[in-house]
């Protein structure tokens, strides 16, 4: 059942002095899931796809829960409903006020293999909001590789952002393979937070951000 403190639901229809609304479908949920892990309060999201069951998602444990597989990822959803509830002080993963009555049935799946189906498919082939054109990356730290569902195409392009800092156009060259193809790789590895970036004007790399538990350091 869903959390009815996670659920949002969108008015029907806007007036026309609001502010332009985020983008539907994967594009909006990863912009909130970027924004989300960078807030100082540990928080967990509920996202849900069209008519599914709820994702949820906590982003201090770095694990997620839905009761479908995620070979049922639903690729081009119309809509993905963003909910969001604070973690509240040593509360264990999913459990909520509920926790002293009934123990969650499990902690939940690592992360990142959602995280990097989100990030592939949003956008349509874009570049992801937060990222800006020109600026050079490198991963810095390795996925789980066997954990996610990847094509050899997109395992080349992880391995060639492991060489050095590059623009998504270098990277694509490099590769060999087409921009579009590279830039969902670089929009999932940033949501998964797993690249550093180097400004275009000449400014030294950004930190980091910490990595998730269990993340594997490069070579």
């Amino acid at each position: 059942m869903t959390d009815p403190a996670l659920e949002t639901v969108a008015p029907a229809s806007r007036p026309p002095s609001s502010p332009p609304t985020a983008p539907s479908g994967w594009s909006g949920a990863a912009m909130a899931l970027h924004a989300i892990r960078r807030m100082p309060s540990p928080m967990i999201v509920s996202l849900r796809p069209d008519a599914l069951d709820p994702m949820l998602v906590d982003m201090r444990g770095y694990v997620y829960q839905w009761t479908m597989p995620l070979e049922q990822f639903p690729a081009r959803p119309d809509s993905v409903v963003i909910g969001t509830r604070a973690i509240e002080g040593a509360e264990p993963a999913f459990a909520g006020a509920d926790y002293s009555y009934s123990r969650p049935a499990f902690v939940g799946q690592p992360l990142d293999t959602l995280l990097w189906l989100i990030g592939t498919h949003a956008f349509d082939g874009g570049r992801a909001s937060w990222l800006r054109a020109g600026d050079r990356y490198r991963l810095y730290r390795w996925p789980e590789l066997e954990k996610l569902p990847l094509t050899d195409e997109q395992l080349r392009i992880i391995k060639t952002s492991a060489k050095g800092f590059m623009t998504v156009e270098k990277l694509a060259a490099k590769a060999g393979l087409d921009r579009e193809v590279v830039q969902r790789v670089v929009n999932a590895l940033s949501l998964m937070g797993l690249l550093r970036r180097h400004p275009a004007a000449n400014a030294a790399p950004d930190a980091p951000p910490p990595p998730p538990p269990g993340s594997l350091p490069l070579a």
